[in-house]
């Protein structure tokens, strides 16, 4: 069954292929995959303003093949009990056990989880990404 860009099977197959066993439905994961893609600002058009999902965009038909390996990544993602949007709070940075814990916490470093591989994949396609990009209307 197709949810969103792609298909429950190819989501087995792409894990499969790298070794991963996965924990949860296929389904669930790419629903929260799609969830995530579907929040990101693309740049240009919808080809059809009526159409449900983002893509495919700027007149073409076609659905981009990163776009299709993105949800895939954040099913992965999602299913290893990660979340691309959540945030990880403050990181660790010394503890000592004396009796009791102490732990002390580091103020510098992002607060939200970082996905290279995710975010390589969607560069191309993201708003304002690379420069100051802004719509323009010719009247």
């Amino acid at each position: 069954m197709m949810i969103g860009y792609v298909a429950e099977s190819d989501l087995t197959a792409y894990a499969a292929a790298r070794g991963i066993t996965l924990a949860r439905p296929p389904a669930e994961t790419l629903q929260q995959a799609l969830d995530y893609l579907e929040l990101q600002e693309y740049s240009g058009e919808k080809t059809d303003e009526s159409q449900v999902l983002e893509f495919p965009r700027n007149g073409s038909t076609a659905i981009p093949a990163k776009i299709e390996q993105a949800q895939l990544v954040a099913a992965v993602i999602y299913d290893s009990g990660q979340d691309p949007m959540g945030p990880i709070g403050r990181r660790v940075t010394q503890e000592t056990v004396v009796g009791a814990v102490s732990v002390s916490y580091s103020d510098s470093g992002p607060l939200v989880a970082l996905y290279p591989q995710l975010t390589a994949l969607l560069r191309p396609y993201l708003a304002g990404v690379g420069g100051t990009q802004f719509r323009v209307v010719r009247g």
